[in-house]
């Protein structure tokens, strides 16, 4: 399914989807190996969308902010001294990142509504998202900000393409 497919919710989440959107270094594939979205110089290129990606991975502290053409803001960073909360704001909606062991990174995001989706990094690198209880709740913006926020922090290994 393509981005315009739908009004602006993730169509990773249609039932009849033959599995997860993948970031592959630094592409978001569908299930069919379509490039959703992709990052270079630090700005997500997805439709006629673009976002400006800063990001502060320090040692103490994640914090991501990307801004959009038309100016909205979308924010993750964590909630306490370590990364296993992450609270974000997209736009006004709210939504925690939460992993869902001590043992893994996986994630599962909450919006308003319960779980829209969770991310799971793989071992090759790529980071995986599957679709939540809410996925309908989930606009693509917001799908592809917080699933490259996850790449960011939880990634093991990053192939970045310029």
């Amino acid at each position: 399914m393509a981005w315009g497919d739908r009004d602006d919710r993730a169509g990773i989440f249609e039932e009849r989807s033959d599995g997860p959107w993948t970031w592959t270094g630094n592409r978001l594939l569908d299930p069919a190996d379509r490039v959703l979205a992709s990052v270079s110089s630090d700005v997500i290129y997805f439709g006629a969308d673009r976002l400006l990606i800063e990001s502060d991975p320090g040692p103490i502290r994640f914090r991501a902010r990307a801004t959009t053409g038309d100016g909205r803001v979308f924010t993750m960073a964590q909630a306490g001294f370590t990364v296993g909360v992450l609270e974000a704001d997209c736009d006004g909606r709210s939504y925690q990142l939460r992993r869902t062991s001590i043992w893994r990174k996986e994630r599962e995001i909450v919006g308003d509504n319960g779980v829209v989706a969770w991310i799971r990094p793989l071992i090759s690198g790529r980071v995986a998202m599957y679709p939540g209880p809410a996925r309908d709740d989930l606009p693509v913006v917001d799908a592809v900000f917080l699933s490259w926020g996850c790449v960011l922090v939880d990634s093991p290994v990053r192939h970045p393409r310029v």
